[in-house]
């Protein structure tokens, strides 16, 4: 049960979050101090200037052009789209927007939770980037605007793969940069442990390898430090992993079966081998009916081998299931099973390719970690959201994804990504249906609070933080706001929840204590 299958829903203007001096700042401007916004010529010398094209109102490919996955976002309206096809591009752009003191904003697949991948400045499109090469050495180098689903395809046909996620419609340079945690995690790490090295043009306007020997300090950072933050990517080299059939499991419970099954499911993942992932989902997306629990995962692993297991967590869940199901298939079918039925085209977002099926649709969303197991109060707590939920009529999905392996064997400082002692994720999901506030996910971080580490996950922006630096970052972000003062010392590159570089830390830090704006 994928939350992505029951897409739909209207629109909700989210202009204010993301005006063009997101976050209240004016750094980022080595133009003069009061620069004159670009003229139609000047345009066009951009456009000349670029291999790419550059979409602009009332361009007839503008309505498509400027709209990201998230429907609340559809109001704010950019200047402009620059659909690069090269670094030459994306340099021309920000050597355009430093001197007009316009806002460059990255985008690779447009999946921002918080809007962040849109803008009133000038959105650096690197979708035409989206080139993937399986090299001899064993690894593969991926243009930035890749999307999962091609990626999965291209490479499963050579027989390897890398770790990343479900949402088939993502582009690699988000995921990648802020983690990236999917069903083979457990066994193989996360997109960035994955991460060999990467292409960057940062804001001086070079283009930078960073890896463990080149710029390595930057390489530490695009590893969990989150997209948009030290500059534009252009591609990724990833270490592969040899793929192999893998072993889906699933079981679907009556929600008066959620203390048990809940109890149950936290208690076993301590007991699970590296080629288990598990997975809790909490579904209320029919009116009609009760709340849905459901226990599924991927083993990489025959059936014999994981039987065992799985029949261990059925016998203490003290429950019954409706469904309960073994299934073996290719890596390929597995890892895309958010696409069964469709072809690769397809599995595109509405208006990306000639036939993409997939849409856009209006949503919240935030997530949690947990340590340690939840006490049965804590899960009265979460049936409480629930019924607060199916109380307002919203839709609503919550995500548990186990953690460990070898994803908990790196060290927290290791790379940007913190939470590496954590045992399972949350996800807070909810649709923003016919005007619906969008805080029922929020309320849930709150609710949930006496039993979570206080972590979120980077990739899962949620604008209602406002601990954010150490809820995303923990102790990290302190390290990131040096990064980010040697690569973008003016934050050319900034937006609400944005690594500030470390001096501006402080300027603002000092702000907040003596009251100045």
């Amino acid at each position: 049960m994928d939350r992505r299958q029951f897409l739909g829903g209207t629109a909700t203007a989210a202009a204010t979050l993301l005006s063009g001096s997101a976050g209240g700042s004016n750094w980022g401007s080595s133009a003069s101090p009061s620069p004159e916004p670009p003229n139609e010529g000047e345009w066009r010398r951009l456009q000349r200037a670029m291999a790419g094209t550059l979409i602009r109102p009332p361009d007839p490919a503008y309505p498509q052009a400027h709209v990201i996955f998230n429907t609340r976002f559809d109001a704010i309206m950019p200047q402009a789209v620059a659909r690069c096809v090269s670094a030459a591009d994306i340099q021309a752009v920000l050597e355009f927007a430093k001197r007009h003191a316009i806002r460059p904003i990255p985008r690779s697949g447009g999946h921002s939770f918080a809007g962040y991948s849109t803008g009133t400045g000038i959105i650096v499109d690197v979708e035409p980037l989206n080139s993937i090469q399986v090299n001899g050495d064993g690894t593969a180098t991926i243009g930035a605007g890749a999307k999962l689903a091609d990626i999965y395809d291209q490479l499963t046909a050579q027989g390897v793969s890398i770790p990343s996620g479900s949402c088939l419609s993502l582009g690699i340079a988000g995921i990648a940069q802020g983690g990236g945690i999917g069903v083979v995690d457990r066994m193989h790490g996360l997109t960035c442990d994955a991460l060999v090295s990467a292409q960057i043009v940062t804001a001086d306007g070079r283009r930078r390898e960073c890896s463990a020997n080149e710029h390595p300090d930057l390489f530490w950072a695009v590893r969990g430090g989150g997209g948009g933050n030290f500059g534009v990517a252009t591609s990724f080299t990833f270490q592969t992993h040899t793929t192999q059939d893998l072993t889906s499991f699933g079981a679907l419970f009556q929600y008066t079966d959620l203390p048990s099954v809940f109890a149950a499911w936290q208690s076993w993942l301590p007991t699970l081998p590296d080629s288990i992932f598990a997975q809790l989902i909490l579904s209320f997306l029919n009116p009609n009916s009760a709340p849905t629990v459901v226990v599924r995962g991927v083993s990489i692993s025959d059936q014999a081998a994981l039987q065992p297991y799985w029949d261990r967590f059925l016998a203490s869940a003290q429950a019954t299931p409706v469904v309960n199901e073994v299934l073996v298939q290719s890596y390929r079918n597995t890892i895309m099973a958010a696409c069964t039925g469709l072809t690769v085209s397809q599995c595109h977002i509405a208006g990306q390719t000639v036939d993409g099926k997939i849409q856009r649709v209006p949503f919240a969303s935030t997530s949690d970690f947990y340590g340690v197991p939840v006490p049965p109060e804590g899960i009265q707590a979460l049936m409480e959201g629930i019924d607060a939920a199916r109380t307002g009529g919203i839709f609503v999905q919550i995500f548990f994804d186990s953690m460990g392996g070898a994803l908990g064997r790196v060290a927290p400082d290791a790379t940007a990504f913190v939470h590496r002692k954590a045992l399972f994720s949350a996800e807070y999901f909810m649709f923003v249906l016919n005007g619906q506030s969008p805080v029922w996910s929020n309320g849930m971080r709150a609710r949930m609070q006496a039993w979570t580490t206080g972590g979120a996950y980077v990739n899962y922006t949620d604008p209602l933080i406002t601990d954010w630096q150490t809820a995303y970052y923990g102790t990290n972000y302190k390290r990131l706001t040096k990064v980010k003062a040697k690569y973008d010392p003016n934050s050319l590159f900034r937006f609400p929840q944005g690594v500030v570089p470390a001096r501006f830390q402080d300027d603002s830090e000092s702000r907040e204590s003596t009251g100045e704006d």
